[in-house]
C-alpha cells in the first residue's frame, strides 16, 4: 500500500530492524489447548427451539497412535513426552469431535454470518479438531507455530486449495461455497496434523463437546432428521420433534 508520509515509512522500518536485532530464538509455541474450542452450535436460525443431546460410544475405544516427531525439530520440542492421536476419544460413553447437524426438514434460506471460524495450528496439531461453518462463511486459517505449516484441505465437491504459512503469527482466510461434510484437511509437511470442516448451507449444528454432549440453537418448529458424522465411525442418524421455545432431546450412539 502506498503509505502517504516519508516518516511513516523510516519508523515502521526502525521497528522492523530492531525487532529483528533484538528478537532473538523464537520462543517455542505454548503447550495447545484442549479442543473445547469448537463451535458449539451454528449462529442462531431465527427459531426459538432447539435440539440437545449426547453422542456415546459402545464397544472397545482403539489405542492411540504413537506419532514420530522428530522430523521437524521444533515439533519436537513442543512434545518432549511424545505425541498421540486418538481418533475415537471418550470420556465416560461420551464420544467427542462428532460433527451433526440437520440433515432435512429445514425450509427458507440462511445468510452465511460474516464472523470467520477460527482453524488454529498451535502445537504441531490443528485445533479445534472439528470445525463447522455456514457455506460462504469465513474461516480464518491461523500458524501459531514458529514452524513452517500448509494447510491442504481436499474436498470432493468444494475447490481444493493449498497454501504455506511459513511463519508464526500467518493467517489466510478461505471460504467454501457449497454443502460437504467432514472435508479433510491436512498439512504436507506434518502428516499426523489432521482437521475436519464440515460446510452446510444453514446454521443447524454442532460438535460434540469432550463429553458428547451437543445443542443445536434456533430452530423453528418442525420434524427434522438429524445426522452425526465421525471421521472413524462414520454416520449415525434420528429424528425429533422441536416445538417453540422447547428443547427437543435427541442422543445418539455408535458402536464399535
Amino acid at each position: 500500500m502506498f503509505i502517504r508520509k516519508c516518516s511513516a515509512v523510516v519508523t515502521l522500518c526502525g521497528l522492523a530492524l530492531v525487532a529483528a536485532a533484538c528478537g532473538g530464538a523464537p520462543e517455542p509455541s505454548p503447550a495447545p489447548p484442549p479442543d473445547t474450542a469448537a463451535p458449539a452450535a451454528g449462529p442462531a436460525g431465527g427459531g426459538t427451539g432447539s435440539i440437545t443431546g449426547k453422542v456415546t460410544f459402545d464397544g472397545t475405544v482403539p489405542p492411540a497412535e504413537k506419532v514420530k516427531t522428530s522430523a521437524d525439530p521444533k515439533c519436537q520440542a513442543m512434545h518432549p513426552q511424545g505425541l498421540e492421536k486418538q481418533s475415537v476419544q471418550v470420556t465416560d460413553g461420551g464420544l467427542a469431535h462428532v460433527f451433526v447437524y440437520v440433515k432435512s426438514g429445514v425450509s427458507g434460506s440462511y445468510p452465511p454470518p460474516s464472523e470467520p471460524v477460527l482453524l488454529d495450528q498451535q502445537g504441531c496439531t490443528y485445533h479445534p479438531h472439528v470445525i463447522g461453518v455456514q457455506a460462504n462463511q469465513p474461516i480464518k486459517i491461523r500458524n501459531s507455530d514458529d514452524t513452517l505449516h500448509n494447510i491442504h484441505p481436499r474436498p470432493t465437491i468444494n475447490a481444493e486449495f493449498n497454501i504455506g504459512q511459513p511463519r508464526k503469527g500467518m493467517e489466510s482466510t478461505k471460504t467454501f461455497d457449497k454443502q460437504e461434510i467432514m472435508i479433510p484437511v491436512g498439512c504436507d509437511v506434518h502428516p499426523w496434523m489432521r482437521s475436519y470442516i464440515s460446510v452446510v448451507d444453514h446454521p443447524f449444528f454442532a460438535v460434540s463437546k469432550d463429553d458428547g454432549s451437543f445443542e443445536i440453537k434456533g430452530l423453528p418448529a418442525g420434524e427434522y432428521e438429524v445426522e452425526a458424522y465421525h471421521e472413524k465411525l462414520k454416520t449415525a442418524s434420528g429424528r425429533v420433534t422441536v416445538k417453540d421455545g422447547e428443547a427437543a432431546t435427541l442422543d445418539l450412539s455408535y458402536k464399535g
